[in-house]
């Protein structure tokens, strides 16, 4: 099928009232709603996230909410109802913004807020301490006046650097008292742990596994001494028994081994000097007397000195027998103490070798317990070690957020009044509004057609009649209607550029302001115009 570019721009020729019309009808909205939006200004803030001042392996902040994820939470806060209510109030924004002179409701106050705030952060946040990436935020916010504009920007960047100044000493603070809690709490279980760990081994004594290698080196000690107190005893029976034979068998005690008396000693001197005197003289030798005479005194001397030392009188007894016989009786008496001294020792051996053998049987079972308790105790304290560590790191984690060494937010740059508003675009809404006009008019021109049945060239008639005309007459107007087609067409032109224009102008100054109107539209868009 050929194009017949003629007969289409005939047709648009036809149709380009319509177009004109509309396009006048949008480029006037456009304008007049260019003219009267009033001016958006927006100021904005930068924020730099810096790292922290203090290398980590030296002394590291116990806050680590990395950059990223703290600074959405401060956004969160900021953009709290009661955060932005209480801005407002005290900046005394949306004073005059209301309907009919009436405030604005706390929601319309609040949902404008948020749509004139923006956060936005650039760069990297770092992934891992240490890292050299930096985070820039920037905090801006619109309105209709420059310094206003200017003053809640700053008014934000003061409460970020608050709120991210409490965050991370609160942070800080509070990990700091719950490692004083630990602490405290674990130092009471391992108080505990000890007394109940002290109180079993005073229970158990020496009967312990750590003690049975000292219990069996006294228990062989013990044994090795019962068993010579043992021979002791049957050595002094047996001395016993001898003496009573020798003094039945001689009468005497006396030994070779016995210890004499001086007194003693000169008797046995004076016998003797008798008997070698005898071998010399006759027995009727003066000295010989003499020499009897002393020895009779010494016997009756060593008889008394025997008999005081025994507590008896002698007087109707032999000297001689009464003094062996009390020897005999003085030993004997010696060897039944001695004897009995041992035998005392070793019931006591006795009675510690029966408790050192109960201990090494105890031994065993208390070790079990004792074991458990150790266990118990050294794992408590091991956390309680551990929670110190901890402990000893939070409060210099507290120390450096108090002290600002940690990761800190810092202002690069203050918000300014702006010199110039950014919205609206005027000169783009008025060439945006002459090209809807524009592709409105001839969008309806095409719909036009499309609906248009009509037979209007002499091809249509063929196609639709199948006959082929001989000439075809076109319909000639004549010049008053052709007069009143343009003066209707440039009248409807001029009513549009004029009186819509001057009925918006109206609308917005008379009736209510067209922002009021427009905001909440432009708001879902992320645009504002209050």
């Amino acid at each position: 099928m050929k194009l017949d570019l003629k007969y289409y721009l005939t047709v648009f020729m036809r149709r380009s009232p319509i177009m004109l019309v509309i396009t006048a009808l949008f480029t006037s909205i456009g304008l007049s709603v260019a003219m009267v939006l009033p001016p958006e200004y927006e100021a904005k803030a930068l924020l730099l996230v810096e790292s922290e001042q203090i290398p980590a392996n030296l002394a590291a902040s116990t806050v680590q909410t990395q950059a990223a994820e703290q600074l959405q939470i401060i956004e969160q806060r900021m953009m709290t109802r009661t955060n932005l209510l209480d801005m407002a109030n005290r900046l005394e924004l949306f004073q005059n913004a209301g309907k009919d002179g009436e405030p604005l409701t706390a929601n319309e106050i609040v949902s404008s807020m948020r749509s004139r705030t923006t956060f936005a952060s650039t760069g990297t946040a770092p992934k891992r301490r240490g890292s050299n990436s930096a985070t820039i935020v920037s905090i801006s916010y619109r309105g209709n006046t420059p310094a206003e504009v200017a003053k809640v920007a700053n008014e934000f960047v003061t409460l970020v650097l608050q709120e991210n100044v409490e965050i991370r000493t609160e942070q800080a603070g509070a990990t700091l008292e719950f490692f004083e809690q630990e602490v405290e709490r674990l130092g009471t279980e391992l108080d505990t742990h000890s007394a109940q760990l002290l109180e079993f081994q005073a229970e158990a004594g020496a009967a312990l596994p750590a003690n049975v290698p000292f219990l069996q080196q006294q228990l062989t000690s013990f044994q090795t001494t019962l068993d010579i107190r043992l021979k002791d005893i049957a050595t002094l029976k047996d001395q016993s028994r001898r003496l009573v034979e020798l003094f039945e068998q001689t009468g005497g005690v006396q030994s070779a081994n016995t210890q004499l008396s001086p007194l003693e000693q000169r008797l046995d001197a004076a016998r003797q000097a008798l008997e070698d005197a005898k071998l010399v003289y006759s027995e009727q030798n003066p000295k010989l007397a003499v020499m009897k005479a002393r020895v009779v005194q010494l016997e009756k001397a060593v008889a008394d000195q025997l008999m005081a030392s025994s507590g008896t009188s002698g007087s109707d007894e032999d000297p001689q027998i009464s003094r062996e016989e009390q020897l005999l009786n003085a030993q004997l008496a010696d060897i039944d103490n001695q004897i009995a001294l041992l035998e005392t020792e070793v019931e006591t051996l006795n009675a510690k070798i029966a408790q050192i053998e109960a201990d090494m049987a105890e031994a065993p079972t208390n070790g079990v317990g004792l074991s458990k308790l150790q266990r118990d105790f050294n794992n408590i304290n091991g956390q309680y070690n551990q929670a110190v560590a901890r402990l000893s790191a939070a409060a210099t984690g507290e120390r450096i957020e108090l002290l600002a060494k940690g990761q800190r937010i810092s202002v690069i740059e203050q918000a300014v009044p702006p010199g110039s508003p950014n919205k609206p675009n005027r000169m783009a809404i008025a060439v945006g509004s002459v090209g809807a006009g524009i592709l409105s008019g001839l969008g309806l021109i095409v719909l036009l057609e499309l609906m248009n049945r009509s037979i209007r060239r002499p091809v249509e008639l063929t196609n639709k009649l199948g006959i082929t005309p001989m000439a075809v007459l076109p319909y000639l107007k004549t010049d008053h209607e052709i007069y009143m087609r343009r003066l209707f067409t440039f009248g409807t032109v001029a009513f549009f550029i004029i009186a819509v224009p001057l009925g918006i102008y109206a609308v917005h100054t008379l009736i209510f302001p067209l922002e009021t109107v427009l905001e909440p539209i432009l708001n879902k868009v992320g645009y504002s115009i209050i």
